[in-house]
């Protein structure tokens, strides 16, 4: 089976029918979208007169077998995340102003209105992005696929933290253990290709082809939404155990 991941759209509804366009051409079986469909920050993405929220969200539901939530999609419903990462929002997080937040979270989390412009949604978009959950198991004919925006315990990406070793992803090892899977894909780092590790080595793959072990593993996809870096998709062969990180700005 092939399929196609892409994450971290951010509004860019021109670079999203792109990636849709590839996939198209990589013949994929199913595409899986890992999030953060809406939410556009000012000094990062460079498509604001692509912007449209509402189009994306009705894009990723038309065509996407399966989605699960990111920070910014929670962010736009003011909704606080299950998998917490261990900070206390409390029930009262954003009926508290942001001076009062931004003390609170000590630069564990993020904020978002100091770069975010409110994501204009209507109501379909927004019972949608409620609908989504922070994780999602994927059967296969052969494996169990787990999915999510980001890794354990922070499966949104709402904390500030990003893996730099093997070891740092012990706990998301576990987790999706517990759930029968082995092998895991995320998005949220925005590189320019792959964040790969297993439980031995944490390690960065360029755009291109590359083959995987089938063991147990961590995949972060490029960003869609075209930004200062390189953006793209990714295809997974779940027969061959390869993938090919795909570039959109040379497509």
């Amino acid at each position: 089976m092939i399929l196609g991941f892409l994450s971290d759209i951010h509004e860019d509804v021109n670079s999203l029918q792109k990636a849709f366009n590839l996939f198209e051409q990589e013949k994929v079986d199913s595409i899986i979208c890992l999030g953060d469909i809406v939410g556009f920050a000012l000094p990062f993405y460079k498509n604001i007169s692509d912007r449209d929220a509402n189009k994306c969200v009705e894009l990723i539901k038309a065509n996407c077998s399966h989605v699960v939530a990111g920070n910014h999609d929670l962010y736009a419903l003011r909704k606080i995340p299950s998998f917490t990462a261990g900070f206390n929002y409390g029930e009262n997080w954003y009926s508290l102003n942001y001076e009062k937040r931004a003390k609170l979270a000590r630069n564990k989390i993020w904020l978002y209105e100091d770069t975010e412009i409110p994501s204009v949604l209507n109501d379909e978009a927004k019972d949608f992005l409620d609908g989504l959950g922070e994780f999602a198991v994927v059967q296969l004919n052969k494996m169990n696929l787990f999915i999510s925006h980001f890794c354990y315990p922070d499966l949104s990406g709402s904390a500030i933290f990003f893996p730099e070793q093997s070891f740092h992803l012990k706990m998301h090892f576990t987790f999706i253990e517990n759930l029968d899977c082995k092998i895991s894909v995320s998005g949220h780092g925005h590189p320019e290709g792959c964040v790969f590790s297993n439980e031995d080595k944490l390690s960065f793959l360029e755009f291109g082809e590359h083959e995987i072990r089938n063991d147990q593993c961590w995949m972060a996809t490029p960003c869609v939404a075209k930004t200062s870096r390189k953006n793209g998709v990714l295809v997974f062969n779940t027969d061959s155990f390869t993938m090919k990180i795909l570039e959109l700005t040379s497509f």
